[in-house]
């Protein structure tokens, strides 16, 4: 089948543990979204990195989803960092994933109560053949395989944001030369969101 064109959807499928029926990656994976939609803008050229700030670049991009990311950094007079980008709004990114593979019917969702109190979603991915391509392109890339830079992008983030179905600590040591290098490719959003899963660690931590 032909795949999500949008890194985005690509993380949020790769999340997905098709065995056990559910999404992974609980209270974090907004953030490894965000970082995934500031990937793919700055590697279309509609951001670009100044001083470690985030800048408006010259490109426009057709997606909603990564024009209303646009939307939100133009609108900030003082240009921010990219680890506020990626901790920003991460639950209306989620959300809005979300929402865009449940009207490509890619997967389903139904809201539902935990002991009959607690609201939650049970998601269902309808094509578990898109999960297994990604998990392929995944191991293709950490194996030493040629990748696209969209591939190697997928990968550094399913390694630097705990994506732990696609990469396990295991995999994500003895690779770490060749993640390290697809970090790099991909752009600063990732050392960003490195910096912002040790803050969400050391906060749970504390708590």
């Amino acid at each position: 089948m032909e795949l999500p064109a949008p890194l985005t959807s690509r993380v949020y499928l790769l999340a997905y543990n098709t065995d056990k029926h559910k999404l992974t990656c609980n209270g974090y994976l907004g953030y490894v979204l965000r970082a995934a939609a500031l990937t793919e803008l700055h590697h279309a050229g509609a951001l670009s990195d100044v001083d470690g700030k985030v800048r408006l670049g010259r490109a426009h991009v057709k997606d909603p989803l990564l024009a209303d990311v646009l939307h939100e950094i133009g609108n900030k007079h003082k240009p921010k960092t990219w680890a506020h980008w990626v901790h920003h709004a991460q639950t209306p990114m989620f959300r809005a994933v979300q929402q865009r593979l449940t009207e490509e019917r890619l997967i389903s969702t139904e809201r539902y109560r935990i002991l009959g109190i607690i609201p939650a979603t049970r998601v269902k991915v309808l094509e578990h053949r898109a999960v297994t391509q990604l998990r392929s392109v995944v191991s293709r890339a950490l194996s030493g395989g040629s990748s696209e830079p969209h591939d190697g992008a997928l990968t550094a983030l399913a390694a630097v944001g705990e994506v732990r179905i696609a990469i396990s600590r295991a995999q994500a040591r003895e690779r770490k030369q060749r993640i390290d290098t697809f970090v790099t490719q991909a752009g600063p959003a990732l050392p960003a969101l490195r910096k912002v899963m040790r803050d969400y660690h050391s906060s749970n931590s504390a708590g």
